[in-house]
């Protein structure tokens, strides 16, 4: 009698696509300069304290 049943198998799911994500603000007009200026602060003190020259 088991030959006659049919085995239904659970189709695979397709892994979910990863979320994409959400895009971030614009970045603020004075934030390259913050970065030049600690930039130019670690050179300096670099400088000052005998690693650079």
């Amino acid at each position: 009698m088991s030959d006659n049943v049919v085995k239904f198998r659970v189709p695979p799911k397709k892994p979910e696509p990863p979320q994409p994500k959400p895009p971030r603000g614009p970045m603020p007009n004075w934030l390259p300069f913050a970065v030049l200026l600690a930039l130019a602060l670690i050179i300096y003190f670099a400088g000052q304290s005998g690693f650079i020259g």
